[in-house]
């Protein structure tokens, strides 16, 4: 560097930046009166000079921050001027070994924790100097600066001390909770939540991590098995959470059973599944229409003892067979026989007909399935217009019988191909309806 360099940044003249300098340049506005820089700004966005239209400053950053965003800028370490006396340089030294020594204060720290900067907490060494710090990260509002407070203060207290300065800041265990819980901290989860009182979260926190963090069905089973044992077996706890635990302990061995019985040579694996796929599964093997067979791997049993909808059976039965062609099953599905009299039968669907019969044509059913389902269309007209869209043509005869409009149905059979089944079936339903009317007829005259 020059000479000339050096009386320049030398010369008291020349003043550094300095952010005090300009604040008043900052938020003054000459000719105005001075305000706060997030004053109420009703001027719309199109007044704005930047070509871009950029947001209000106060609706990207709060006030709070960025005041510490301007007071972490103005704080810089001074280098040792060259050229200073050794007394100098010892006072400047005691002086950042004093800043090392004593515990800085908690706004300055929450704003190094806020932006993210590298900031020890070492220097809290009293309770009390760790309870100011805890509650400044908490009345701040971030994530961050709360969990690395807690952090911090699990790391230099000892349990039960750590426990008693969390047990009435519930925002500092729900960060503390939420961190172990994803690192798999069970025992320090279920510890905390016991010494609290929540014996209820301890036990679904256990039950929830369980189920999702490990795929060995076997030592799942067992985990659960002693969950339920120690916490949903107790005088006092949820009824309706006991029996969640309890049926999916079942559903893990069933589907263990289930497993040992498929053959060797079978990809699927029906561990670790959902109710509704073990049941897909089920209704895959099952051997419809056979009521000899009274085993567990009964799709109508299961679906009781796991609280399954009969609308959310018949669906899955419905699509599994169907992506079988097994089209005749639908019989053992839907008809159910009376209690009055075994050899009758009634047809009995809890899914909506129109989204039943959408979804047959969808899976490529043939038409006398699907014109088995339109007959049980109450309403002429609707049953019509769902004929008309999955193109049953036996489905738009029959509709049109229902709604006597002999015009319509004459026209339709004119459409269809000579010499066809439905051409036929067309010409016999108009026959049909002329016989009616003339008996009609005649039974008026008389």
């Amino acid at each position: 560097m020059e000479p000339k360099d050096d009386d320049y940044w030398n010369d008291t003249a020349n003043k550094s930046f300095n952010f005090d300098d300009d604040e008043v340049a900052i938020l003054e506005v000459p000719g105005t009166n001075r305000r706060s820089l997030f004053s109420e700004d009703n001027t719309s966005e199109v007044n704005y000079p930047s070509a871009q239209s950029e947001l209000p400053l106060h609706l990207l950053i709060s006030e709070q921050d960025l005041a510490s965003v301007l007071a972490d800028q103005s704080r810089h370490e001074v280098p040792l001027p060259k050229g200073i006396s050794i007394e100098e340089e010892v006072k400047l030294l005691r002086k950042k070994l004093q800043h090392f020594s004593y515990a800085p204060s908690t706004d300055s720290t929450m704003a190094m924790l806020i932006l993210g900067k590298p900031c020890s907490l070492e220097m809290f060494r009293s309770l009390r100097e760790k309870e100011d710090l805890l509650d400044a990260a908490i009345a701040s509002g971030n994530g961050n600066a709360i969990l690395k407070v807690v952090l911090f203060l699990e790391k230099t207290l000892k349990k039960k001390l750590f426990y008693r300065l969390l047990q009435f800041r519930p925002e500092a265990v729900s960060h503390y909770i939420n961190y172990m819980a994803i690192r798999l901290r069970v025992s320090e989860c279920t510890d905390l939540l016991v010494f609290l009182g929540r014996h209820h979260e301890a036990s679904l926190l256990q039950f929830s991590i369980y189920v999702r963090s490990t795929t060995n069905i076997e030592f799942k089973r067992q985990r659960l098995k002693k969950i339920s044992a120690d916490y949903f077996s107790q005088p006092g706890a949820n009824s309706f959470y006991a029996q969640l635990v309890t049926n999916y302990i079942n559903l893990i061995e069933f589907q263990i059973a289930k497993q040992h019985s498929v053959s060797t040579g079978s990809t699927v694996s029906i561990l670790d599944r959902s109710v509704l796929e073990t049941l897909f599964c089920v209704c895959s093997s099952y051997k419809w229409g056979d009521t000899s067979l009274q085993t567990n791997e009964n799709p109508f049993k299961l679906a009781e003892s796991h609280q399954v909808s009969q609308s959310q059976l018949e669906w899955i039965a419905l699509n599994e067979r169907a992506q079988r062609q097994a089209w005749l099953d639908f019989e053992h599905i839907f008809e159910k026989k009376a209690w009055l009299n075994l050899k009758q039968k009634s047809f009995n669907v809890h899914i909506p007909l129109d989204k039943t019969i959408l979804r047959l044509f969808a899976l490529h059913a043939p038409e006398p399935v699907l014109t088995n389902f339109l007959a049980k269309v109450d309403d002429a007209q609707r049953r019509l217009a769902l004929a008309r869209k999955v193109n049953a043509k036996k489905g738009i005869v029959d509709a049109l019988v229902a709604l006597k409009d002999r015009g319509e149905l004459e026209n339709y059979r004119d459409s269809l191909g000579a010499g066809t089944g439905e051409r036929f079936y067309a010409e016999n339903a108009l026959k049909t309806m002329n016989n009616k009317w003339k008996s009609d007829a005649i039974k008026l005259i008389k």
